[in-house]
């Protein structure tokens, strides 16, 4: 029943217990090794080592997934995948913030041609953020029945915001003149999914008058997707429910939105370089099948449907947390108001500056550091990484990393990659120990992928 909804409360719940990836190019190590052509992620100004072909493997070459929060996983988690919000919550200690961003690549294709680079891709992407009072962990853990009969209280606020769109980039490089090159990478966006909520508080009360108690969420969310938001009057509930269109999903031209890549290196010398870029300069509108959608309401229970969930041992209508969510997201509909957007919703990209400086230590080696901003419209966060890269023959080349996160963390990474005749093969992370435990790291980057290499020219 109302499976939109439920899968969108589920979302929300996923994203606070640490159970989706973000995406990023933040210290990954990746951006140091030039032979990789994804590398021009981070500056559209950076060109192919040599002019065959480079078409990466759809949905493969270039994944990458990044997590970066103030808990772990295995707050909530535990062995097989068992779950408590006690645990949650008494780990956590302060409000939790997360920022998880995902890119799946599905069509790459990079050439240089002399002093020009030319590239085209097609990326989907989603980016999240999410801010939430911990308190609210403990109100779930501990159910409904202890607050009957008790005074009124206020868990929040949470905020959470996800958005995903697909992403058609024009990139072009050239060599002005000797020593400096500029990039451009011009971009399509077609947005397709927005949800965003902002300080939304939970008031529980009793209502001594009619034996029941209250909880009302206070607030609004603004939700646009391959959705219809109506109003059913026999049902007197407000249902949200998909109705996906081949438009929504190829190409969305209703909610068609710009951005830009821009990027220049410069070689001061025959052993030193410099790299500047700027990325994702540019918003996400939606207008189409957009809503605002408003709690009008509390939802009433009365004794018998009362119950505690942190206690699965007792005889006293125990509920497990999951099937407790489970009946919030089925008793919503009928508390919600939603109304097509009077104006088109504007969302700002995460915008990435970066600059660097490298110096050749031999013919095969260099090293340098790099330093990244990224700024969300209500934050930001930076990265300073030093990093060595070398060649080991002709085939391999590594780097190494070492980032300091927002000045308080020290992330290590490593990258490598294998070039042959016909494929190319990288790996690429900016925290190794959260590669060797994913469940206990805070801050984790992962990038891979498989590149296929085509002659221009016979041998």
């Amino acid at each position: 029943m109302y499976k939109a909804l439920k899968r969108i409360f589920f979302v929300v719940t996923l994203l606070l217990s640490g159970s989706i990836t973000l995406w990023s190019q933040e210290g990954n190590a990746l951006q140091f090794i030039r032979s990789v052509s994804q590398s021009g992620n981070t500056n559209p100004a950076y060109q192919n080592e040599d002019e065959r072909i480079v078409i990466g493997l759809p949905f493969l070459s270039g994944l990458t997934l990044d997590w970066k929060a103030n808990f772990a996983p295995d707050y909530i988690f535990a062995k097989r995948f068992s779950y408590s919000f006690d645990r949650f919550f008494n780990e956590l200690g302060e409000p939790g913030d997360a920022f998880p961003t995902a890119t799946v690549p599905v069509f790459y294709i990079s050439k240089r041609q002399g002093l020009q680079n030319f590239s085209f891709s097609v990326s989907e992407k989603t980016v999240a953020t999410s801010n939430f009072d911990h308190h609210i962990l403990h109100f779930i853990d501990q159910g409904l029945l202890p607050y009957y009969n008790s005074e009124k209280e206020v868990f929040g606020p949470l905020s959470f915001k996800a958005f995903q769109y697909r992403e058609v980039a024009f990139g072009y490089s050239s060599q002005i003149w000797d020593g400096l090159t500029i990039g451009i990478r011009p971009k399509l966006l077609f947005a397709r999914f927005y949800y965003d909520v902002s300080d939304l508080n939970v008031e529980v009360e009793t209502d001594t008058e009619q034996q029941q108690l209250l909880v009302t969420p206070r607030g609004t969310y603004t939700l646009a997707g391959p959705i219809d938001v109506t109003y059913k009057e026999e049902e007197q509930a407000t249902l949200i429910r998909p109705n996906p269109q081949p438009g929504d999903y190829f190409f969305n031209f209703h909610n068609l939105s710009p951005a830009i890549d821009l990027g220049l290196t410069y070689r001061i010398n025959k052993k030193t370089e410099v790299a500047v870029s700027l990325l994702d300069l540019g918003y996400l509108g939606f207008k189409h099948r957009a809503y605002d959608v408003e709690f009008i309401g509390p939802l009433r229970y009365a004794q018998e449907e009362l119950y505690q969930s942190n206690n699965p041992d007792s005889p006293i209508n125990y509920k497990e947390p999951k099937l407790a969510l489970q009946d919030f997201s089925d008793r919503t509909p009928y508390i919600v108001s939603g109304e097509p957007v009077t104006k088109r919703v504007i969302q700002k990209l995460p915008l990435k500056m970066i600059a660097g400086i490298k110096t050749r230590l031999s013919k095969t080696s260099e090293a340098g550091v790099s330093n990244q901003l990224t700024s969300y419209p209500d934050r930001s966060y930076n990265y300073l990484t030093a990093f060595y890269h070398t060649g080991l023959g002709e085939r391999w080349n590594l780097a190494g990393t070492v980032s300091l996160y927002k000045t308080k963390k020290i992330l290590p990474g490593i990258g490598a990659s294998y070039t042959g005749r016909r494929a190319q093969y990288f790996l690429s992370t900016n925290n190794i120990t959260g590669l060797v435990k994913p469940s206990s790291a805070k801050s984790l980057n992962l990038s891979f992928g498989v590149n296929f290499l085509f002659s221009t020219f016979q041998n």
